[in-house]
């Protein structure tokens, strides 16, 4: 077992002196989002393969036709922006986790994406199809629906999304090795991608990404609600989310008079 820095030590006590005297909603310390939503939510960091749901089973079907999209599209690398530039209506602050080279991106779905299917045609008409879930996501603004390209020796730093509502998958598209060199922490265990497959986890939950690799990992990265949410609780619990962290924004600039 890999040593805990002591800083993540500290972050992990402060959270369960909060959650002993019940300060916030959090049930683990290791699943710290800015909003946690009361409503019983099942919650487990990691979905193994057999609990998929068939929409990963479709899109590891095409993987190739998907990948062929991510290749045309670098083509132009000006097509890609850094994650956290400020390009997209969320994740302002996602370049503060990022260590080493870079972390970019292209959006298919959310702010910053293009109204048509011009750019990545398939792929597109593949997730209106087969994960409306994520398209709606995304056009309500609870998390893009990206190509995430990380770059060699690039370490993405341990952090809890912003709020359990959603989930998480990676579809492997270029993925180098070995294993032990381009993985995934989730909670308090290791995972790696493989090109063709899907990584199904709760970001809610403390994760962190390493390439110590030569080459770049990318993944098609999207965010689907979570499946214990009904359609009216969505939009709810969505929007009480998002006016949460206006507020919280609003505190950091402007202070109290």
């Amino acid at each position: 077992m890999e040593e805990v820095p002591h800083h993540r030590i500290i972050a992990r006590h402060v959270a369960s002196l909060a959650i002993t005297t019940k300060s916030c909603g959090w049930t683990d310390p290791l699943q710290r989002p800015g909003y946690m939503a009361r409503v019983g939510l099942s919650s487990i960091p990691f979905t193994p393969p057999v609990n998929h749901p068939s929409w990963c089973r479709v899109l590891e079907n095409n993987w190739i036709r998907i990948l062929n999209e991510y290749h045309h599209l670098t083509v132009n690398p000006l097509n890609f922006s850094n994650v956290g530039s400020g390009q997209r209506g969320s994740g302002h602050d996602d370049h503060l986790v990022v260590s080493g080279r870079s972390w970019k991106e292209y959006v298919l779905f959310g702010t910053g994406s293009k109204s048509n299917n011009s750019d990545a045609p398939f792929t597109k008409q593949l997730l209106r199809s087969y994960v409306p879930d994520a398209v709606s996501l995304a056009e309500q603004g609870g998390g893009e629906v990206i190509f995430s390209k990380l770059e060699p020796r690039t370490h993405i730093k341990a952090h809890c999304g912003p709020t359990n509502l959603r989930l998480t998958a990676h579809l492997g598209l270029v993925v180098p090795g070995p294993p032990k060199d381009c993985r995934i922490r989730v909670r308090d265990e290791w995972h790696s991608w493989s090109s063709g497959k899907v990584l199904l986890f709760d970001d809610s939950y403390e994760h962190e990404v390493r390439n110590d690799t030569e080459e770049s990992r990318v993944v098609l990265l999207l965010r689907v609600w979570h499946p214990g949410l009904t359609k009216v609780q969505r939009g709810s619990f969505l929007s009480d989310a998002m006016s949460k962290k206006e507020e919280e924004i609003a505190k950091r600039f402007h202070p109290p008079r």
